[in-house]
């Protein structure tokens, strides 16, 4: 497949308004992005597959919710699998209509199974049923759409620099869930801020972290043409892990999953201005 030419480059205005900057290679923006409504077929395929892999995400879901597993094994689980593909699909999508189809379509999936169950699924396992420990009510879907809502907002902010939306999304998707599966399972030295929280856990949201970040980087490098991060950067990353094993420990309730993708994303942002 032909590696693509910078970041969805139907996104912005002319390739013109970057440029390179010293003998470093890194791309700089020198004018505001401007987002194109223009989609093609291709987007309308990648809607599509959105929607289906959504659809069968949902059926997951409520197959997991009925199975013996405890509830945080099946939030986690959706969680990371959800994240890891929206933060893989974004990058073969070429316009903010096909973000918005994306959408739409998997809208229409989760209407048509809410009222195909005459509202059960809605009220059985999106609110009434805890789906976070202690949490209860809205607290799950609320926390779904404060999450994506974050990231819809590093990918219109940040559209033009690639790697920054793919950061943010496996960073809430992988180092958040380890640092819920290492703590649950690995409990080393509890703690507690404001959620409780154990150092192994903290340890493994560093080390996912670190691994999120890398697969970003060799991603970009080898998907678009003019990204090569040649300067030394690891000890970006390493900083930019610690920041997000820091921001998760001290989080208040689910606020880590509205931070996170922030801190991720602003780390490979970092590398751009260096």
């Amino acid at each position: 497949m032909e590696k693509m030419l910078f970041f969805n480059s139907n996104l912005i205005i002319s390739s013109n308004y970057y440029d390179i900057i010293g003998s470093n290679n890194y791309l700089m923006a020198r004018e505001y992005f401007s987002i194109s409504l223009i989609y093609n077929q291709t987007d309308l395929f990648y809607a599509i597959i959105s929607a289906i892999v959504g659809f069968y995400l949902l059926i997951l879901l409520l197959i997991m919710k009925k199975s013996p597993f405890p509830i945080w094994i099946t939030r986690k689980t959706v969680h990371f699998l959800g994240g890891t593909y929206i933060a893989f699909i974004i990058n073969f999508i070429n316009s903010l209509w096909g973000v918005i189809l994306s959408a739409l379509f998997f809208g229409m999936v989760f209407l048509i199974l809410v009222f195909a169950s005459k509202f059960q699924i809605l009220n059985e396992y999106f609110v009434l049923k805890e789906c976070r420990e202690n949490e209860r009510n809205f607290t799950f879907l609320f926390n779904t759409v404060s999450t994506l809502l974050s990231l819809l907002i590093l990918f219109i902010v940040f559209n033009g620099f690639p790697g920054v939306f793919m950061a943010g999304a496996l960073i809430i998707s992988w180092a958040d869930t380890s640092g819920e599966v290492v703590g649950k399972n690995l409990p080393f030295i509890k703690y507690k801020i404001f959620n409780k929280k154990t150092i192994s856990g903290t340890i493994a949201v560093f080390l996912s972290s670190i691994i999120s970040f890398l697969v970003t980087i060799k991603f970009c490098e080898f998907f678009y043409d003019n990204v090569n991060f040649t300067t030394p950067w690891f000890w970006k990353i390493i900083i930019g892990s610690i920041l997000c094993a820091l921001m998760e420990s001290l989080s208040w309730k689910w606020f880590d999953n509205i931070l996170l993708p922030f801190c991720g994303g602003i780390t490979i942002l970092w590398l751009y201005f260096s």
